[in-house]
């Protein structure tokens, strides 16, 4: 199980994993969220597809890029403030 299979498994979240668990793609009630493994396997990119929040993000650990990511999803701009400071 890669990480961030794991760390979607641990904070609960439902998903879809491609390419060998390293592509996550979740929905939000507000638009479809990417969570990708970099290609040097330190970190972890995230965005939406909703065009008002679709900023790529950068985030070192699975979980912080997942909760971020569902946060913009659901609009609680507060727990992606959370997840940046711990960045």
């Amino acid at each position: 199980m890669s990480r961030l299979e794991d760390a979607l498994l641990t904070l609960g979240y439902a998903g879809q994993f491609e390419l060998s668990g390293r592509w996550a793609t979740l929905r939000g009630e507000r638009c479809v969220v990417f969570v990708v493994e970099a290609a040097n396997a330190e970190g972890y990119y995230t965005w939406c597809d909703d065009p008002a929040t679709r900023t790529v993000e950068f985030y070192r650990e699975p979980a912080q890029a997942i909760v971020a990511g569902m946060c913009r999803a659901t609009g609680d701009a507060s727990g992606i403030r959370r997840s940046r400071d711990h960045a």
